[in-house]
């Protein structure tokens, strides 16, 4: 008995010792017949760079392993050109103590590089997982996190998650939307602020309190199944200071560290000012997001490695279709380049919108691919944000027509589109949920709201609408939670439910039937997705723009007057208009386009010309 029992202490404490030697392994999992067939996992222990690794029976070929100044960390890089899906083991050993983990190659399914991405025929719908809809309220609260739920705090969690946002699918496609960009799901276990999840405390797990790889796989496979892509939310200029990095870091070139905590100064224009100072750009570029978010150090080519794989591997396991890049200029942007250019070399099709928060057209221009520029700049992002679109938005409705102001703006805006490789890829947005509430913006009027909307989802480019745009949600000024009210009716207690045409007021209902119509036009209609654009100088506060292809003709007539305007149709006739019949989309009112069209005061009309 005695023999028995120190057998038993002498098993126990040797298993004790093995598992202190690996903490952690990932990814713990890849696929054959990737483009890059070299996979790197990252080993974290005690010490572990005194041990040797081996694969069992050295069934999978180890390429190099590389030590940095933390004896803790090891990056293992693993051949797979060649090998079969399966299981395979990893030995990590240290004299007589070992330990042997799993490592899965798994077959790609079929197709998995051909998925079609976003384009210019798409409208994208913007949620925050945490704000939209609470489909299980088990996972609210959960031992292992430390911020609970508190739907009465304004930075706290309010509980939605994965599942609320799989059951009001078929809602967001019967609004007419093509494409969900969810803000971040990777953890954020930071003990306040960690419902928007630009934070991450680790690569591979989706935060529990919104859901599960599981519970994601599915939200791509309903998008499918609605005719919805669905895009990722990438951000590789920082993680979470709750990352379990920065208790043991892994190298200390892993972040960009200064003598003493230093912020980014947010000017971004040090990239393109052809007379920058490098003091200045050293602080954008490195200063730290916030003090809560560490920046990566890209220049490291183990953390560049570590980010790519990591988001490869959720592309590939959730059937990701397109990507949202965050916070791209206040990155190395060769190094940025570099990062994506990984990722598309994996998948050629999917498409990059990236966000380039500045305010003229040159410099958003400048990050768009293919558009030209002085340093041969390449920045693998076929699509960028048209912030300077959304400033125009801002302020034209709200003023009179004057050399400068008004709709003369918009016709100034895009009269800057030949800076753009495709001025058809960009992505316009009145509002978003960094952004303070357009509703806000125009103090709630429904026919500037309503004009915006028919501009937003007819030029050239295409629409970005964030949850509750399509109700008018309210918000408050100038704060990010005022920007991120919970979606009413996405809770089971709210007395409000926004999501139904009954729970909705006559409103909300006119606004999202008003969207709905433009949305479902610029769906089935060429020239408002891929076509040309052709503007004529506003008069009278009246801006006239059209939309083209060899199929289709439509005619945008916007009157920000406070009269209704007469418009002498001879002016617009190098379209070929006179004579013809067209068809107003949100109201269905018939027009006979002869010699003069009478536009309402604060009224777009969008006309689909016969």
């Amino acid at each position: 008995m005695k023999k028995l029992l120190l057998f038993t202490v002498i098993l126990l404490f040797s298993a004790q010792i093995s598992a202190q030697i690996v903490d952690k392994l990932e990814p713990a999992q890849w696929w054959v017949g990737m483009y890059y067939t070299e996979v790197q996992i990252l080993l974290y222990g005690k010490n572990i760079a005194e041990n040797t690794v081996a694969f069992k029976d050295n069934s999978l070929k180890i390429n190099r392993i590389i030590k940095t100044d933390n004896p803790n960390y090891l990056f293992v890089y693993v051949e797979t050109k060649g090998a079969v899906a399966g299981d395979y083991f990893l030995t990590i050993a240290n004299g007589k103590k070992h330990k042997t983990l799993p490592f899965t190659l798994k077959t790609r399914e079929l197709n998995a590089k051909e998925h079609t991405s976003f384009s210019s025929a798409d409208a994208i719908y913007l949620l925050m997982p945490d704000r939209f809809a609470n489909g299980n309220p088990a996972n609210d609260n959960l031992p292992d996190y430390y911020q609970k739920t508190d739907r009465n705090i304004p930075g706290a969690r309010h509980g939605g998650d994965i599942q609320g946002i799989i059951n009001k699918v078929p809602y967001i496609a019967n609004l007419g939307i093509t494409a969900l960009w969810t803000t971040p799901m990777f953890e954020n276990n930071d003990s306040v602020y960690s419902y928007h999840h630009y934070g991450t405390t680790d690569y591979y797990k989706i935060d529990e309190r919104l859901g599960t790889t599981a519970d994601y796989r599915k939200l791509a496979d309903v998008c499918h199944l609605n005719g919805i892509k669905l895009i990722i939310d990438v951000v590789p200029n920082h993680c979470s200071a709750a990352h379990w990095w920065l208790k043991d870091l892994p190298a200390k070139d892993w972040f960009n560290v200064w003598d003493k905590y230093t912020t980014t100064s947010y000017r971004l224009n040090s990239w393109t000012d052809p007379h920058f100072a490098q003091a200045d750009r050293n602080i954008a570029v490195k200063g730290w997001f916030a003090e809560n978010m560490p920046d990566f150090n890209l220049d490291n080519p183990l953390v560049m490695d570590y980010l790519c794989q990591a988001y490869v591997y959720w592309i590939e396991t959730i059937g990701i279709d397109g990507i949202r890049i965050d916070t791209y200029p206040y990155n190395n942007i060769f190094q940025a380049a570099n990062f994506l250019k990984s990722i598309r070399n994996e998948y050629p099709k999917i498409n990059i919108v990236g966000e380039c928060w500045l305010k003229t057209s040159a410099e958003i221009a400048y990050y768009q691919s293919g558009t030209f520029n002085k340093q041969g700049f390449n920045s693998q992002m076929q699509s960028v944000m048209d912030f300077p679109l959304k400033d125009v938005f801002e302020t034209a409705f709200l003023e009179d027509d004057a050399w400068e102001k008004g709709m003369i703006k918009f016709y100034n805006h895009f009269a800057l589109d030949f800076s753009y490789r495709n001025p058809n890829m960009l992505m316009n947005m009145l509002d978003n949920h960094d952004i303070r509430r357009y509703s806000v913006t125009v103090n709630r009027n429904v026919a500037i709201y309503k004009m915006a909307l028919a501009v937003l989802a007819t030029v050239r480019g295409y629409p970005q609408i964030y949850a509750g745009t399509e109700i008018m949600l309210t918000g408050a000024q100038d704060n990010y939670e005022g920007t991120r009210y919970d979606f009413p009716g996405g809770w089971t207690e709210d007395r409000h439910n926004a999501f139904a045409p009954e729970g909705r007021t006559s409103e909300e209902n006119e606004i999202f039937h008003y969207l709905q119509k433009l949305l479902f036009f610029r769906k089935s209609n060429s020239a408002v997705q891929t076509g040309e654009m052709k503007q004529f100088v506003p008069q009278n506060g009246v801006y006239v723009y059209f939309r083209y292809d060899e199929k289709n003709l439509v005619m945008v007539a916007v009157n920000n007057a406070k009269v209704p305007q007469t418009v002498d149709l001879e002016r617009f006739n190098e379209m070929n208009i006179l004579g013809a019949e067209a068809t107003e989309v949100t109201s269905g009112g018939k027009y006979k386009l002869d010699k003069t069209l009478i536009i309402p005061a604060k009224t777009a009309l969008v006309l689909n010309v016969k």
